[in-house]
């Protein structure tokens, strides 16, 4: 229980910073953390779905995923009306989906080798 409000907690937080480094205006963004930028949209998107499988277990791990690429698909949004340098990318929203597939393609191996090892 602990875990699942921890994973919440850090979801929330993953959000505001992610929204808020994708709106801010494009001369602001002068460094690069992981060396480009569609590998930046696919390593947040991988914690995203990471804490969203974990903050809500219950939740059907597609509609998480959907989720999530509407959530990218806002920011692309976003982009494209707010001017200032920013421009949506549909190579974004790929990376983005890229993204949340790897990290339920990684929860599922994961839970197999699980149960293997279980039984």
């Amino acid at each position: 229980m602990a875990l699942r409000w921890g994973a919440r907690l850090l979801l929330v937080i993953a959000l505001v910073v992610i929204t808020d480094l994708a709106l801010q205006p494009a001369s602001a963004v002068t460094t690069r953390w992981l060396g480009t930028d569609k590998v930046e949209h696919l390593a947040a998107f991988v914690a995203l779905t990471f804490l969203i499988v974990v903050s809500f277990p219950g939740l059907p791990r597609w509609l998480g995923g959907l989720s999530l690429l509407a959530y990218g698909l806002g920011i692309e949004l976003a982009q494209a009306n707010m001017g200032q340098g920013r421009h949506a990318s549909m190579a974004d929203l790929v990376a983005d989906g890229l993204g949340i597939l790897l990290a339920l393609a990684l929860i599922s191996l994961g839970k197999r080798l699980f149960h293997a090892q279980q039984s």
